[in-house]
């Protein structure tokens, strides 16, 4: 039984708002630094009833800041006015408060209510702020008698207690409630009633909690205890406790309100060896009826009906509310969330009491799990695509319990919006138990029918099956085609760069190519071409890259709209097309400084017209593939607008993305929804969180509190037979070695950005980084390309080698470390030392592909195994290492071609001089110089009697870029110039 406190006001004594020396903590920068005062005199006379374990100890409060406290004259309510920007009331326990939390709630009335953000700070030891709690309130929240719930283990901010291991301190001695309005400048103050404020402690240790009477279930081996408080004890599956202890129930109300399973009355009754019914009741609140099956290495937890006995809506059901887990003294444990893709929380994050909340479809996958040596552990809903509605989900680590027992949790939540009065049967939530991540991915796809979706090969036609899986994604952006000052705004330059660009085959994607070539304009006139010069231009573009082999792909957005578009225009507007939330308004979103709108495409004039665009982009101009861009990451909404059903965005979207792909091959921007995969052909998400620039520092390495937190393939692994994934296609090109490897080590394809044409030439390096990441794409990529993953693990304690194994026996191991590492090869065959977060690649046990190490050339060579061994490929250009994009590496030496624009035809000639990066020449004595000139037949190379190199024109007359650049080799040890572009004009 938990212990709780009860604070209620007792006494019709008016306390004056004070101010005073006392230093108060995390006052908001908009406010003041305010200051409480401690109370004296006779303003000690008012008391408010603090109840402990039924033991009343009438008590002032301790501080006041822009507060006033008075009596309501009814028994057990105090009037509280808050009335600054910044005002709080305080209370202290009469003594140490020595359980662990599990949330504290304040009972109020709102009497003039006021919107704003109400806190619960909390204070042990000497005073010190151990964590604050943030709530909502609004006044729509209001409807008589509200609870307004804090969760310690949802701590906004908390203060560690210096233990390495994270522990937060107890006990515990001073509440604060603190109120800050919205409308920092309005006079009206926040007035209401408290009724009470409970403290409720969060029973014990699991260890102590007692099975003594419980109800037993069996499964083969398996076995689960049902308390009399409906709680699951001792849950083992596979030869181990998989959780000590689960908490079946939570429901949360639209206003913020939590309510849960151990305030219910509770009955308990098996219904087979394997299965019981549970029914909760909390008078005033709700009823639920609860099945709890045991099945082979699965725990069922199914809502069978949640009704509503409150006057405000439920919103999300948590089922389980926390799912423990022993943290293991020795060995790996690490929690995998879907953030961001994937990321990977050790043992001593865990350990620390870390709370994190992660949601789907905003997340890839409705899964979150923790993964040990021999032993795995998620939980999941099941939600078939053949179930309608999808109800959105949200899940994540509990982080309450840190305390000597060692644990951590599981939550998972699912979407109700039960009215008021209302009853709903929600879908069953599974926990399941595995030797791996991996045996967790098989019984989410088996529980969720996702086995039966058509194989990312069976989704291509003829013509994409025969060469997607060896190109690069490319970007073109028609305003920036190559990036730099001197092609924004000329298209033309668009068309020299796919005629020039080497390598391939790549899938093209062209973007702002439509009204005025801006990006995230105009939206979604994406089939006008004034920019381009009209619809023949666009055409050419396409015959352009058809032409070159390879395979054409643009832009779009279903989902944010402009209201300055002729499309929208013609729709009626906004007003007509726009979706609201749940407080009518239309939802806006603005990205690149411009504002547009969210569309309700489940209406059937913008549904018609995504449809009829698709069709016009096939038929008439002939593209491949086509992008919809956020139909996978938006956020859902619960459609308080004209007669859309709740979660219809969330259907329109996995709707409209199976019509879509009707037409065309779909991508999307990840990270999403995994719903809509069963119609995606890719997905171009953030799978790799190194990539972004803000949040490349949180990973590789240790976080604030010294402990690491790593990424991890969650996002790629659980359907890499069904989707092909990329990095994200808007933000940059997979242009470092780090990124390379995490790509590789993830079962990414390769992606690059046009735009980034400049800078690569200004470092020297040319179309060589383009040239090596098509030639992992063919080598290595494109074998893995639709093919399931099988397995992933870090190899080392430092997370810094991976092994990522795919059906077909491909498999990739790649270093994550900045410096040159020695790594065994399979099948006994030696070692190879590969260059910083190299990878190696093999196929049945025989090594294939490899970015091995140099000692003249540090980024490293591309190589492929031959007769043995590696033999070198191609010298490997990145833009930098490790990081964020810096350029750091560029060619040995410098080669300048004056002019650098030559007339087509013509006698003039480009001469070629090498020097080193500050100028000097360098010595060329003994040295062996080859020249390599690339690109369409528009100029060759010629040598005069000097030995003077010059670029020269062709005879006939050809235009077209021409790159060039000079290996110069001393000793047997090359040295690569940087390469040049001349242009050839008519």
């Amino acid at each position: 039984m938990k212990r709780r406190t009860f604070l209620a006001g007792t006494t019709a004594v008016s306390v004056p708002a004070m101010t005073a020396a006392t230093a108060m903590t995390a006052a908001p920068a908009a406010a003041a630094s305010p200051s409480a005062a401690p109370l004296s005199g006779a303003d000690t006379a008012a008391t408010l009833r603090l109840v402990i374990d039924g033991v009343p100890h009438d008590l002032p409060p301790t501080t006041v800041y822009q507060t006033t406290i008075e009596a309501t004259g009814t028994a057990g309510r105090t009037r509280v006015t808050m009335a600054g920007a910044y005002s709080e009331f305080s209370v202290a326990f009469p003594s140490p408060y020595v359980p662990h939390l599990a949330r504290v709630s304040v009972w109020l009335t709102g009497v003039t209510p006021k919107k704003g953000n109400l806190w619960l700070k909390i204070f042990d030891q000497d005073n010190e702020e151990w964590g604050t709690l943030a709530s909502r309130v609004d006044p729509t929240g209001f409807d008589g008698r509200t609870r307004v719930t804090f969760e310690p283990q949802r701590l906004a901010r908390m203060a560690w207690s210096g233990v390495a291991d994270g522990r937060l301190t107890y006990p515990l001695r001073r509440l604060v409630l603190v109120f800050f309005p919205d409308d920092k400048q309005s006079a009206d103050p926040f007035v209401f009633d408290v009724e009470s404020v409970e403290v409720a402690g969060d029973g014990g240790p699991v260890s102590t909690w007692s099975r003594a009477g419980a109800l037993e279930l069996t499964s083969g081996a398996d076995r689960v205890l049902i308390d009399d408080r409906g709680r699951l004890l001792d849950w083992t599956s596979g030869g181990r406790i998989q959780s000590p202890g689960v908490l079946p129930l939570a429901v949360y109300y639209d206003n913020g309100t939590g309510v849960f399973s151990d305030e219910a009355e509770v009955d308990v009754a098996r219904v087979a060896a394997d299965e019981a019914a549970v029914s909760l009741t909390v008078p005033g609140f709700f009823t639920a009826e609860l099945t709890v099956r045991l099945r082979a290495g699965r725990l069922e937890l199914r809502p069978t009906a949640i009704r509503n006995l409150w006057s405000r809506p439920i919103l999300s059901v948590a089922c389980p509310e926390a799912a423990y887990r022993v943290i293991p003294a020795d060995g790996t444990m690490l929690g995998i969330a879907p953030k961001w893709g994937g990321l990977a929380h050790t043992r001593s994050v865990l350990a620390g009491g870390f709370y994190a909340n992660y949601g789907m479809p905003t997340a890839t996958h409705d899964l979150i799990l923790f993964e040990e040596d021999d032993s795995a552990l998620g939980v999941y809903s099941v939600q078939p695509a053949s179930v309608r509605p999808y109800r959105p989900t949200q899940f994540g680590f509990v982080g309450g319990r840190a305390r000597n027992e060692a644990l951590t949790g599981l939550m998972h939540r699912v979407d109700a919006w039960i009215a008021p009065g209302g009853s709903e049967r929600l879908p069953a939530t599974r926990l399941a138990a595995g030797e791996s991540a991996f045996d967790l991915f098989a019984a989410y796809r088996a529980d969720n029918g996702m086995n039966t979706w058509r194989g990312l090969r069976d989704k291509l036609g003829p013509r994409l099956r025969s060469g997607l899986a060896d190109s690069v994604h490319l970007k073109v952006d028609l305003w920036q085609p190559t990036g730099g000052t001197s092609a924004t705004g000329r298209p033309e330059a668009a068309f020299e760069y796919l005629r020039a660009v080497p390598g391939g085959p790549y899938s093209v994607e062209l973007a702002s190519y439509y009204s005025d070539g801006q990006h995230d304009h105009h939206y979604p006139d994406f089939l006008t071409f004034d920019y381009l010069g009209g619809p023949a231009e666009f055409q050419r573009l396409i015959d352009t890259i058809h032409d070159r082999g390879h395979y054409a792909s643009a832009y779009t957005n279903p989902t944010w709209w402009h209201p300055d578009s002729r499309a929208v225009a013609a729709l009626g507007g906004v007003e007509r097309i726009g979706i609201r939330d749940r407080r009518g308004k239309l939802v806006t979103k603005t990205h690149t400084n411009n504002l547009g709108y969210l569309i309700g495409g489940w209406r059937k004039a913008p549904r018609a017209l995504i449809l009829d665009q698709l069709r016009t982009f096939r038929d008439t101009y002939g593209m491949d593939m086509m992008f919809q861009d956020e139909i996978a990451r938006r956020e859902y909404d619960y459609a308080a607008d004209f007669c859309a059903p709740p979660y219809a965005y969330c259907e329109e979207l996995v709707e409209q993305t199976a019509q879509s792909a009707a037409i065309l091959p779909i991508g999307t921007e990840g990270v999403g929804g995994d719903r809509i995969f069963q119609s995606l052909t890719s997905s171009l998400g953030f799978y790799l969180n190194t990539m972004q620039g803000d949040r490349a520092s949180t990973y590789d390495g240790p976080n604030r509190n010294g402990v690491v937190v790593q990424q991890w393939p969650l996002g790629t692994a659980v359907m890499h037979d069904k989707v092909a994934f990329y990095p994200h296609n808007l933000d940059r090109s997979v242009d470092t070695t780090e990124n390379l490897s995490w790509a590789l080590a993830f079962g990414l394809n390769l992606h690059y950005q046009a735009q980034h044409m400049t800078a690569d030439f200004r470092a020297g390096r040319g179309f060589e980084l383009l040239k090596g990441l098509s030639l992992v794409q063919k080598r290595v990529a494109g074998r893995y390309f639709g093919r399931a993953m099988t397995a992933f693990r870090y190899l080392t304690e430092d997370l810094k080698v991976s092994r990522t194994a795919f059906d077909g026996g491909v498999e990739i191991v790649a270093s994550h470390d900045l410096q040159p590492r020695a790594l065994p090869l399979p099948g006994g065959q030696g070692t190879v030392t590969l260059a910083p977060h190299g990878f190696v690649a093999s196929e049945h046990g025989t090594p294939t592909y490899a970015l091995i190490d140099d000692a003249h050339h540090r980024p490293g060579y591309l190589a492929r195994w031959t007769d043995g061994r590696f033999v070198p490929e191609l010298a490997w250009y990145p833009a930098d290492l490790a990081g964020y994009r810096s350029d750091s590496v560029h060619a040995d030496l410098r080669l300048t071609a004056t002019p650098a624009e030559l007339p087509a035809g013509g006698t003039t000639r480009a001469a070629l001089v090498l020097a080193a990066w500050d100028g000097t020449p360098p010595d060329l004595d003994g040295a062996d110089i080859a020249w390599e000139l690339d690109g369409r037949p528009v100029a060759q190379l010629v040598t005069d009697a000097d030995g003077s190199v010059w670029l020269t024109p062709e005879h006939g007359g050809a235009t077209g870029w021409a790159t060039v650049r000079a290996v110069v080799t001393r000793d047997g040890v090359p040295a690569y110039s940087g390469v040049a572009l001349v242009e050839i004009t008519a």
